[in-house]
């Protein structure tokens, strides 16, 4: 009984071995940098600065506003003695409300450029995609892989279409 076993694992193994030696001969297998493309390609490249133009320009109001905190818990650090207990009070209140008011605005800023990034992603990746499927069928290539992305730890190394897709992925931005 144990031998009829082995024998017909040993079967299975050489006649799976003969199958995968037939079909690795037939298979191609490239692989793309996708952020690559949405980093190096004309529109990535456009939606970056402007997210890097709405960073700078974010960064700097806050710094603002941040700077007209500091002022005034300064200002509340050195008057506190000479106020009520009331007034002191009152001023803690209000210097906590634009505490809170500066925390929504830096949180509303972030949620801004992850918008404006996820808005681009959801419009490029299906572009990107049909570039890598048309660019996979003329290469005749069975796998296409993401660079960065890929479970396989090791491959030989395959066409690299990114160059390709970015080309005409910038070809298709511009019509």
């Amino acid at each position: 009984m144990v031998m009829k076993h082995f024998l017909l694992v040993a079967a299975v193994v050489l006649s799976l071995q003969a199958v995968s030696s037939a079909f690795a001969e037939d298979i191609r297998i490239g692989y793309v940098d996708v952020r690559k493309v949405m980093t190096e390609s004309k529109s990535g490249s456009r939606v970056r600065a402007e997210i890097e133009k709405t960073i700078k320009a974010r960064r700097e109001s806050l710094a603002q506003e941040e700077k007209k905190l500091k002022d005034l818990q300064d200002a509340f650090e050195k008057d506190k003695l000479l106020l009520s207990e009331s007034q002191r009070a009152t001023k803690q209140k209000e210097f906590q409300e634009k505490v809170r008011a500066f925390q929504q605005a830096r949180a509303d800023a972030q949620r801004e450029i992850e918008q404006k990034e996820r808005e681009f992603t959801s419009k490029a990746l299906p572009k990107i995609r049909d570039i890598i499927h048309k660019l996979a069928k003329e290469q005749k290539l069975t796998l296409v892989f993401e660079k960065n992305e890929a479970p396989v730890l090791y491959a030989v190394d395959g066409p690299d279409l990114t160059d390709k897709v970015i080309q005409q992925f910038d070809a298709a931005a511009s019509r």
